[in-house]
């Protein structure tokens, strides 16, 4: 997860990290500039209080600290969107405007999106779906487009995929799962009440899941395994299309299945092309 977002969501933080990190949060300008000495004198803390707030972020130290913090900062500079995701073209725009518009949309959206990613977080993710026996994905309205394709992709390298909110059937499929399997939860806002409390069973029973969203703070994306994170630029209901939200799972879909498919790379090339060599006939010896 970004750091930044940790900071903000100060998960587990004693008050002296709190403390560090509501300072840092208010100066991020100045914090590329700061050495452990001097930050630890702004926020009357200690350097092991800093230090232990850097390793709960996942960090080795305050060097490495600095290096992520300098690398989220150039990102965010990076990722400025020049386009509106809610409403990305006008009225009197041609249609080859429009095109272009939505041009820039996907790339910034994919840029953002590419951001939040994180290598151990993909690297788990992927290990924890090539191993699960079977995989059910949650995911409705326009996301169940998205996960149809990723279902796709799955079915042709010999993974077990199953849509589980297809048909109303979702409160079957969350009784069967058992902690062989694992479940994905596909939602841009995270508080539908049905994915809240498969994923509440889940956390009773074990299983594993994985929740793809964009609200940090969602209930669901607490209770989740983990959590991959994707822009949250659209509103609920004043914009033209899902066109960020759909871009942005896609994206994420897409490498994750890349991630599961570098697993077993000559595996899953020979599983894509044996259907249709079982499938054909063969000739007949003269």
């Amino acid at each position: 997860m970004r750091i930044l977002l940790q900071l903000t969501e100060m998960p587990n933080f004693t008050p002296n990290e709190k403390s560090i990190a509501a300072y840092i949060l208010t100066h991020k300008e100045s914090m590329l500039h700061l050495n452990i000495q001097e930050l630890a004198k702004a926020t009357y803390t200690s350097h092991s209080a800093i230090n232990r707030l850097t390793h709960k972020l996942g960090l080795s130290g305050f060097k490495e600290f600095i290096i992520n913090l300098a690398r989220e900062f150039q990102q965010s500079t990076q990722s400025i969107s020049s386009v509106d995701p809610n409403y990305p073209f006008g009225l009197e725009e041609s249609p080859l405007q429009v095109a272009k518009e939505i041009a820039e949309l996907m790339k910034e959206t994919m840029d953002k999106s590419f951001t939040f990613m994180d290598d151990e977080l993909l690297a788990q993710t992927a290990a924890l779906l090539d191993q699960a026996a079977r995989i059910f994905i949650y995911a409705v309205g326009d996301s169940q487009i998205r996960a149809k394709s990723f279902q796709n992709k799955l079915i042709k390298i010999n993974k077990y995929a199953v849509i589980a909110t297809e048909l109303s059937e979702w409160a079957y499929h969350t009784a069967n799962l058992t902690v062989e399997d694992c479940a994905i939860f596909l939602t841009y806002h995270g508080q539908s009440p049905m994915y809240v409390q498969a994923a509440q069973y889940f956390s009773r029973e074990k299983i594993p899941f994985i929740t793809i969203t964009a609200s940090h703070q969602s209930e669901l994306a607490k209770l989740s395994n983990l959590c991959i994170y994707v822009p949250n630029d659209e509103e609920k209901h004043a914009k033209i299309g899902t066109f960020s939200s759909q871009i942005a799972f896609e994206y994420v879909l897409n490498v994750i299945y890349s991630c599961i498919y570098k697993i077993s790379y000559a595996k899953n090339r020979e599983s894509a092309a044996r259907p249709f060599r079982s499938i054909t006939p063969k000739q007949d010896e003269e």
